[in-house]
C-alpha cells in the first residue's frame, strides 16, 4: 500500500509543477522590437489592448494631420496595419510551442470491471494509473527544441518587419513619382491643346496640310492617353498606401510632399559592403537559427529512436473482497520501428539547413553588389537628365523663343520644343523615381533583409517543412 501512496504523492507533486507554466502572449516582442529598431531605426508597436494603444492612436492621429513624409508613412503603417499586427501573433503561438514542450504528459487512468459467469458473484474491479515517465528525461531535450524555434521566430518575426517597412517605403516613393508624373502630364496636354488650337486656324485658313493637321491631333490624343495612365496610376499607388497605412474612410484624404526628393549630394556609403551586409542580416540570423533548431531536433530524435515512450504506474485490483496492489510498467518493443525514419529525416533536415545557410550567405554578397551597382547607375543616369538633358533642353526652348520673337519659326515650333522639354522633365522624373527606388532596396539590404522578400519566402518555406513531418505529423510524432 505505501508503493501506491508514494506514487500518487508524486503524479500529485508533478502535476503541480507543470501547472505553474503560463503562456504570455506577447513573449518575445520586446526582442523584437529591439532587433528591428537597432537594424532599422524603426520603433515597432503591438496593439494588445494595453494604455498603449491610446498612445498609439494618438500618435497616429498627430501623423496623419500633416503632409506625409517618408518616414511619417512607414511609422503610420507600423502602428496601423493590421496584417503586421497578425505577424506578432506568431511569436504567441512559437512561445505556446515552447510552454506545451515544457509540460509532462498527463497521467492516464484505467478501469476495468468483470463478473464472473454462469453462476455470478461478487465482481472483480482493476483500477490502474500510469505515466509516462520517461518524459522527465526527455523534457529538457523538448524544451531545447522549443527555445530554439521561438528564437527563429523572433528573428522570422523581425525579417518580415523589415520586409513590411521597405514595401511601404518604396510604394511610397512610387507614389510621389506617380503624383509628379501626373502634374507633368497635365502640363504636357495643355501644351498639346495650345499646339492643336494653333494647327486648327492655320488649317482652317489652308496654310497646312491634311497630313500635318492629323498628326497633330494623334499627339494630342496620344498625350490623353498618357494622361489618363498616368491619373489610374496614381490613384492605385494611393489606395496602395491606404492599405499599408490601414487607413479608410475620411482618413484616406492625407496629403503627400507632391514631389520626390532630389538626390542627396553625397552617394550612399558602400566601402566594405558586401561584410555590412553579411554582419547586419536578419537572413542570415534566420538561417542560422534554423541550423540551431535542425540540431536540436536532430538530438531529441536520437535520445528517443529506440524508446520514444514509456508508462510507469500503480495497478489495484480487488478479488473476492479484498485488493492487491502493485507496480506496472509499460514499454513498446523496437523490432519494427526502431526511429530510424525519424532520425534520418531530421538529420536531412539538418544537411539541408547548412546549405541553405551558406547558399543564403552567397546571395547575400552578390545582392550586395547588384544593388550597390544599380543604385550608382541610376544615380549617375538621374544627375545625367538634371545635370545636362535638362539644361540643354532649356537652351532649346529659350532660343526657340528667340527665333519666334524675330519671326525666324512658328508658334508651333515653339510650342513642340517646349513639349519635348516637358517629356525630358518626365524622363528625369522616372530616372529620379528608379534611384530612390534602388537606394530603399540598397537600405533595406543593410538593415538586414534581401529585398524582394527571397529571406522571407526561404523561412516560410523552411518552417512550413518542419510543421507538416512526415505524413502531416510533426517531426515529434504527436
Amino acid at each position: 500500500m505505501l508503493s501506491l501512496y508514494n506514487t500518487i504523492i508524486l503524479f500529485i507533486s508533478l502535476v503541480v509543477l507543470s501547472g505553474c507554466a503560463t503562456v504570455s502572449l506577447d513573449a518575445g516582442f520586446a526582442d523584437v522590437s529591439a532587433l528591428v529598431e537597432e537594424r532599422g531605426g524603426l520603433k515597432v508597436f503591438w496593439n494588445n489592448g494595453t494604455e498603449l494603444d491610446r498612445k498609439a492612436a494618438e500618435k497616429l492621429e498627430s501623423l496623419a494631420k500633416n503632409k506625409l513624409t517618408v518616414d511619417d508613412t512607414v511609422q503610420i503603417a507600423l502602428l496601423n496595419n493590421r496584417e503586421l499586427q497578425a505577424v506578432y501573433a506568431d511569436l504567441g503561438v512559437a512561445q505556446a510551442d515552447l510552454v506545451q514542450a515544457g509540460l509532462l504528459s498527463n497521467p492516464i487512468f484505467d478501469a476495468a470491471m468483470r463478473w464472473p459467469t454462469p453462476g455470478g458473484g461478487t465482481p472483480e474491479l482493476e483500477l490502474a494509473v500510469v505515466m509516462n515517465f520517461l518524459d522527465i528525461f526527455y523534457l529538457p531535450l523538448r524544451k531545447r527544441v522549443a527555445a530554439a524555434r521561438f528564437e527563429e521566430a523572433k528573428t522570422r518575426v523581425s525579417g518580415l518587419v523589415l520586409d513590411f517597412t521597405g514595401r511601404v517605403r518604396t510604394t511610397f516613393f512610387s507614389h510621389q513619382a506617380n503624383e509628379q508624373m501626373l502634374e507633368l502630364r497635365q502640363t504636357i496636354v495643355q501644351a498639346l491643346h495650345a499646339s492643336f488650337e494653333v494647327t486648327r486656324r492655320l488649317y482652317e485658313a489652308g496654310n497646312i496640310t491634311d497630313l500635318d493637321f492629323a498628326r497633330e491631333r494623334a499627339l494630342l490624343e496620344a498625350g490623353k492617353l498618357a494622361l489618363g495612365s498616368a491619373e489610374v496610376a496614381a490613384r492605385q499607388s494611393r489606395e496602395e498606401l491606404n492599405i499599408l497605412m490601414g487607413f479608410w474612410g475620411k482618413q484616406t484624404d492625407w496629403q503627400t510632399e507632391g514631389r520626390l526628393p532630389e538626390m542627396p549630394r553625397e552617394p550612399i556609403q558602400t566601402e566594405d559592403i558586401e561584410r555590412v551586409a553579411l554582419q547586419r542580416s536578419v537572413d542570415l540570423l534566420n538561417a542560422r537559427q534554423r541550423v540551431i533548431s535542425a540540431g536540436e531536433q536532430l538530438g531529441l530524435n536520437r535520445a528517443t529512436a529506440l524508446i520514444p515512450e514509456s508508462h510507469m504506474g500503480a495497478l489495484g485490483e480487488r478479488t473476492d473482497g479484498s485488493w492487491e496492489v502493485g507496480p506496472v510498467l509499460e514499454f513498446p518493443i523496437p523490432l519494427f520501428d526502431q526511429g530510424q525514419a525519424r532520425t534520418g529525416r531530421a538529420a536531412a533536415e539538418l544537411r539541408r539547413a547548412h546549405q541553405e545557410y551558406y547558399a543564403l550567405a552567397v546571395r547575400i554578397r552578390a545582392t550586395a553588389r547588384s544593388l550597390r551597382d544599380r543604385a550608382q547607375g541610376l544615380r549617375d543616369r538621374a544627375l545625367y537628365f538634371r545635370d545636362i538633358m535638362l539644361p540643354l533642353h532649356e537652351r532649346i526652348v529659350n532660343e526657340t523663343q528667340l527665333h519666334y520673337n524675330a519671326m525666324q519659326l512658328g508658334p508651333v515650333q515653339l510650342l513642340r520644343a517646349r513639349e519635348q522639354q516637358i517629356e525630358i522633365g518626365a524622363a528625369y522624373v522616372e530616372a529620379l523615381r528608379d534611384y530612390w527606388l534602388a537606394r530603399s532596396e540598397l537600405a533595406q539590404l543593410l538593415s538586414g533583409r534581401l529585398p524582394g522578400g527571397e529571406g522571407a519566402r526561404a523561412g516560410e518555406a523552411a518552417a512550413s517543412m518542419r510543421r507538416a513531418g512526415p505524413q502531416g505529423r510533426n517531426p515529434e510524432g504527436h
